[in-house]
């Protein structure tokens, strides 16, 4: 048995937690835990994917058209916002939302039914790009650069106009 490394010989104690009360009182940690203590990953992106849902309807864009919605009382540049767009180009059946967050921006863009599918621009240092289909994601990328998200995007937004997926058969994110 002592030539065998691999083989655990000794037996350890299991350790000992300390209850929530032993732990010390950090104003700052414990507010943080609290807040954390019982996030469910899952449940967060059900939430987003219903919120973006939510604003996409109350938006209610005619197709072929943007709609404006501030998020924070602090707003990002208009000649950015028009600059942002004007590179998107919406496609003719598509409905796009500007959410405002005043630091960043993210654009949704949805087909003529906005719940059969959504693409979800996030414009940050890191650009990303999020489709959902009938309130699912099924593809998420990031970018080096804007420019090349909003490309992508696009791409995307036209072949799923082209070859919208249907209800009743599983998709699979083929044409993405």
């Amino acid at each position: 048995m002592e030539n065998r490394w691999w083989v655990e010989t000794s037996t350890k104690k299991p350790q000992r937690t300390k209850a929530e009360s032993d732990l010390p009182q950090l104003p700052v940690s414990m507010t943080f835990y609290s807040i954390a203590k019982d996030y469910q990953q899952e449940r967060a992106k059900e939430d987003l994917t219903d919120n973006n849902l939510r604003i996409a309807r109350a938006a209610d864009p005619p197709e072929g058209s943007w709609a404006y919605v501030p998020m924070t009382e602090e707003h990002y540049p208009p000649r950015l916002v028009k600059r942002i767009k004007e590179e998107f180009r919406l496609p003719k059946r598509a409905r796009g939302i500007v959410l405002d967050h005043g630091c960043l921006l993210r654009l949704l863009i949805c087909g003529p039914e906005l719940e059969d599918w959504m693409i979800d621009v996030t414009l940050t240092d890191e650009p990303s790009v999020d489709v959902y289909v009938w309130g699912t994601m099924y593809r998420e990328r990031l970018f080096n650069r804007a420019e090349e998200a909003l490309r992508v995007a696009r791409k995307w937004a036209v072949n799923l106009l082209q070859h919208p997926p249907q209800r009743d058969q599983l998709f699979r994110g083929s044409v993405l």
